[in-house]
This record gives C-alpha cells, sequence and structure tokens, in this order.
C-alpha cells in the first residue's frame, strides 16, 4: 500500500487542499427550487416554474418523479420515509409514497418552506402570503403556530443541533430565531438587498442562498453574517474564489453535512459544495486534529484520502456505500506516528454514487468525510 507521510504544512497549501469546491452535478434539467437527499443518496428537487417533482443521481442522472402540480416548493421527510411538498400556489401539501403516489395531505394558503418538527412527525409550514407559520400533524389537521408582523414571505426554514429553529422570509432577507422555550427574535439580516431563498443549517453555521444576488451567505451562532460564495451572475465552478451562481435558491446539506446541495433557478442547475467541514467552527477540534478530506471529489478512476493524526494511534481506514454499508477497507489497525497521511482509495471497481470515507481510531470513529464516483 502507498503511503505518504506530508511533512511540511503551510497556511497557503491548507488553503488549497481544504478549500470549499463547487461542481455542476446537471445543468438544464426541471430542478429550480426546493431539493432534499432521499433514503438512496438521490436528490429530489422541485421545478417551480414547472409541474413536477425530478429525481437526479449524483452522477447526473435524472428522471420525473412525479407530476401534476402548480408550483411545487418546499419539501420534506417524515420519520417513515414519506416525502411532503409544498404546492405553492396550489394552496395544498401532498404527501408522497416512496413508489411516487400521492395524495392530498392538507390544505393551506400559500404553503411555502417546510420542515419535519424535530421530536415529532408534525410538520412546520410556512405560508408565504399568510406570513405566518403553521403546524400540520399526521393526521392532516393545521394548527396556528407562530404568527408575528415582522413575517414578510416566510420560507426558509431550519432547525440548529439545539433545535433552536430559524425562520427566514424571502421579500426582505430577515432571519428569526425561536428557541424550545418559546423565544421568537431577530437573529440575522443577510446582504444589503434583494431575495433570500432557502436557509440549511450544518455545522454551527446558517448557510442562506441570495436569490437575486447571485450569493450564498453564511450566518454563524451569534448571528453576524458574511458573502461566501458567489458574485456575479454565471455558472462557474471551482473553489470559493472563482465560483459563480445564478439565482441560487434551493440548499440542503448531506447526511453528514460535509456538502451542500444547490439548486439555481435561473439555469435550472443542481451545484454541489464540497470539504464543508474544513470551515466549520463547531467542529473545530475535528478539523485540527484529523482534516480527513477526499479527492478528487467527485471522482473518476481513482481518488485519495487526506488526513492528519496529531498523536500516533492504531488506525483504520475504509468505505461505506450511502445505506452505511462496509464495501471496501483501505487499511485495519495499522499503527502509524501523527502527521499527515494520503492514501489511495480502492475505488476502481465500485459503481456510481455517494460513498463514505470512515477514519477510526480509539475509542472508535474520529472523523468521516462524504464524497461522489462518477465517471
Amino acid at each position: 500500500m502507498k503511503k505518504i507521510t506530508l511533512l511540511l504544512w503551510m497556511g497557503v497549501a491548507s488553503c488549497s487542499l481544504f478549500a470549499q469546491t463547487v461542481t455542476t452535478i446537471a445543468a438544464n434539467i426541471p430542478i429550480d427550487d426546493d431539493l432534499i437527499v432521499d433514503a438512496e443518496g438521490n436528490i429530489i428537487g422541485s421545478h417551480y416554474s414547472g409541474t413536477a417533482l425530478r429525481r437526479l443521481t449524483l452522477g447526473g442522472e435524472s428522471e420525473v418523479f412525479i407530476t401534476g402540480f402548480n408550483t411545487p416548493n418546499g419539501l420534506a421527510y417524515d420519520a417513515q420515509g414519506q416525502l411532503f411538498m409544498a404546492d405553492n400556489q396550489g394552496n395544498k401539501v401532498y404527501k408522497v409514497a416512496p413508489d411516487g403516489s400521492y395524495e392530498l395531505f392538507a390544505e393551506l394558503t400559500s404553503p411555502s418552506g417546510l420542515l419535519r418538527e424535530w421530536d415529532s412527525d408534525t410538520l412546520i409550514a410556512t405560508s408565504y402570503t399568510g406570513d405566518k407559520i403553521v403546524k400540520i400533524a399526521p393526521d392532516g389537521s393545521i394548527a396556528d403556530f407562530l404568527t408575528d408582523s415582522r413575517f414578510n414571505g416566510p420560507v426558509g426554514l431550519c432547525y440548529d443541533e439545539m433545535h433552536n429553529l430559524y425562520i427566514a422570509n424571502f421579500d426582505d432577507r430577515r432571519i428569526f430565531k425561536w428557541t424550545p422555550e418559546g423565544g421568537l427574535s431577530d437573529f440575522s439580516h443577510p446582504g444589503p438587498n434583494g431575495w433570500l431563498g432557502f436557509i440549511a443549517y450544518a455545522h454551527g453555521y446558517i448557510y442562506a442562498t441570495l436569490f437575486s444576488r447571485n450569493q450564498i451567505w453564511r450566518i454563524d451562532s451569534a448571528g453576524l453574517a458574511e458573502q461566501w460564495l458567489g458574485s456575479s451572475a454565471g455558472s462557474v465552478d471551482g473553489d470559493a474564489s472563482v465560483a459563480k451562481f445564478n439565482r441560487p435558491n434551493g440548499i440542503r446539506p448531506s447526511v453528514t453535512g460535509d456538502t451542500l446541495f444547490v439548486s439555481d433557478f435561473q439555469t435550472r442547475s443542481v451545484r454541489m459544495i464540497t470539504n464543508l467541514d474544513a470551515v466549520t467552527p463547531s467542529r473545530e477540534e475535528l478539523k485540527t486534529d484529523f482534516n480527513l478530506s477526499v479527492s478528487p471529489n467527485p471522482a473518476t478512476a481513482s481518488a485519495s484520502a487526506r488526513f492528519f493524526l496529531p498523536d500516533a494511534m492504531a488506525a483504520s481506514l475504509q468505505l461505506l456505500d450511502n445505506q452505511g454499508r462496509l464495501v471496501r477497507k483501505t487499511f485495519t489497525n495499522e499503527q502509524l506516528p501523527g502527521g499527515w497521511y494520503e492514501y489511495p482509495l480502492p475505488v476502481g471497481a465500485l459503481p456510481n454514487g455517494t460513498y463514505y470515507c470512515e477514519l477510526w481510531g480509539r475509542p472508535g470513529r474520529i472523523a468521516v468525510a462524504q464524497f461522489v464516483l462518477s465517471r
């Protein structure tokens, strides 16, 4: 097994190796609104300016999942794997089975964002023109949840790991925080003007798509916002310094939280932002200690895992598929001194799809990185 220990490390090299990378998964397909990852690792995306939901593999293959709606918008799964979709101008919420059959679940004025309540199968839904937040019980009954004069076209919804709920206005970009104790407060107001699409939470940050400014903003736990990616309108892939978006709208993290999926409304493209872990404050210890990443991502014929061991340890490196099943072992219980390492990953015979590279040591799994294999 070829092993490379990286002995020298400089700030510039760190930025290059662990910088975020934007990749287009598919272009010119009818996905321009909310998106969500299904149990098989595929993306289900809404076509707001059309009538359908579409299913997209991370290899770029797409197909119509269900159709026959007005303006497909927000998406959420319950614990049983049933998908819910807000038909915004149709004023309905539908329940969708895994086989694509669907039924009317609830009727609500201009439903937009959907989110499963963290401790139940009750749905939280925004009413875009009603300027309020409601709860939809598993039997389809609706009750008002939050009403406030500051709501102005609410769309985006997400939780953080402390179960604080964040609500984002599309029309004026204000983001609010609702605590489990019941307090609603102003949290952040990213960008100087324009519309805000959806929001997503991953490892200590909220990420927001500034739809009309072609940007993605990042907000920390104190509500401080900064322009993170994007500038003028475009469809440029690459690292953070060059990547461009064209009316980014939907945004959703991967299961592991190290990748964001974004829909570009103007070009109907689905983009992928990888290596999120390298910038996340709540995982600073993981970043400092291990820095596990896979490159290139997406991978084609070959891929390598890079990581850092702060101390000598017996370590193992393995690959899992998107169902969490072990598919390959790179090395097992190998005694390694502290330092930087790079190992080639055995991906040559694996089918296309989403995989997880796991680094194990004492007392168990110490780092994980998601990557896509696409030939």
